[in-house]
């Protein structure tokens, strides 16, 4: 699994920068640069948001990886010892991006 840090603290599923969800996907299927990815698992936290109590904050978490052309991707999943989620003041998924991403020489 994965490491992960993620500074998108308007995230429903961001819990002191560890992740409540469990899995995540990383989207930027045609992506060449870090700009051009996003959390697909984003979900804004609003004044009614309820966070599932069962869920608990993770470092480590297993990444769904849509962009195909970081050298992080195998077979649509992230193999990074590490990666940071990035957006601190996110409302949509495009607000975020995968600031590890790395682009295949």
């Amino acid at each position: 699994m994965t490491k992960l840090d993620c500074s998108v603290e308007t995230c429903l599923h961001n819990a002191d920068h560890y992740c409540c969800k469990g899995t995540i996907v990383v989207d930027g299927n045609s992506a060449e640069t870090t700009e051009n990815t996003s959390c697909g698992s984003f979900d804004e936290r609003t004044n009614d948001s309820f966070r599932n109590s069962f869920e608990s904050p993770s470092r480590s978490i297993e990444v769904e990886c849509e962009a195909t052309m970081c050298e992080f991707n195998e077979d649509y999943y992230c193999v990074a010892d590490h990666i940071g989620i990035a957006g601190s003041k996110a409302h949509y998924s495009e607000d975020t991006e995968c600031s590890s991403f790395r682009k295949k020489d």
